[in-house]
């Protein structure tokens, strides 16, 4: 592929690059439009992580400073599509948590429930400024065409991701620190966006080569998605007890509710380390 910016139609493009060029290309189409629907919204901050996975794919031949670099555009654009997420995401922590804690706790989530309404009214939907975005999304075009992604790389950086899931699992497991359940989380996405990307350029019997050995009948995407989504229950969970904790409460009902909800963010960690026990990473 050479390093000109050219319509996919005319160029060489080998089926490993093809699908990355034409995720950005898919991309700007969607920035293209004047506004955004809350799905879109959340469509292209997906697509943000997919492309951040991808680059990792590439820390031994680039390094990891450069791959950080990279990084960083689409992390970029990421954060200016966030919009009022917070507020959003407790509201739903609420209600997730509601049905699962005692009678004592729900009658401090009712108690709390106005200041969540409250939160969300507060928190304004700023206008989004399409042009910077482009402009992001253009250098990180060119930056994929400048230096393709190759074979080799795909190959050392799912064996990366496959050792650095391993690491961070054990130390999950051990430490039991929710800012490493996170990073484990990321991580499990970023893997699961590497093999997406091996199984659409290479096809299914070379994809699934690349893929971890699981116990059981579930493939690793499968497990993967599984234990991601657990996580993010986990770390939502976290959140929720962080707001409560900033409440004006007494001491004692403080205690109570916050340990009831961190005690369902534990068994949301316990549920997400069996798919990845399965995969031998846990």
């Amino acid at each position: 592929m050479g390093k000109t910016s050219q319509p996919l139609s005319r160029t060489g493009v080998d089926p490993l690059n093809g699908l990355v060029l034409a995720h950005l290309e898919s991309m700007q189409q969607h920035l293209a439009q004047a506004t955004l629907s809350a799905q879109e919204v959340h469509a292209l901050r997906v697509d943000c992580k997919q492309l951040r996975g991808w680059w990792q794919l590439r820390r031994e031949s680039l390094g990891n400073a450069a791959v950080s670099e990279h990084q960083a555009r689409p992390r970029a654009i990421a954060r200016a599509l966030a919009g009022p997420r917070e507020a959003r995401m407790l509201r739903k922590t609420h209600a997730r948590a509601y049905a699962w804690v005692d009678e004592r706790s729900q009658r401090l989530l009712d108690a709390l429930r106005p200041g969540l309404i409250s939160a969300a009214l507060s928190e304004s939907v700023a206008e989004l400024d399409h042009a910077p975005l482009k402009r992001l999304l253009s250098d990180e075009m060119a930056a994929w065409q400048a230096a393709p992604l190759t074979g080799e790389e795909l190959t050392a950086g799912l064996k990366f991701s496959r050792h650095r899931l391993h690491k961070l699992a054990a130390r999950v497991i051990s430490k039991r620190e929710i800012e490493t359940s996170h990073r484990l989380r990321k991580w499990i996405k970023y893997r699961r966006f590497q093999l997406a990307l091996a199984h659409a350029a290479l096809g299914e019997t070379a994809g699934r080569e690349l893929e971890s050995p699981s116990r059981g009948r579930r493939r690793e995407p499968e497990l993967l998605d599984k234990a991601a989504s657990r996580l993010g229950n986990q770390h939502d969970l976290a959140e929720l007890a962080l707001w409560v904790g900033e409440r004006v409460m007494l001491p004692a009902a403080e205690k109570h509710l916050v340990g009831d909800i961190l005690r369902l963010a534990d068994q949301r960690l316990e549920q997400a380390l069996t798919p990845l026990a399965k995969l031998g990473y846990a």
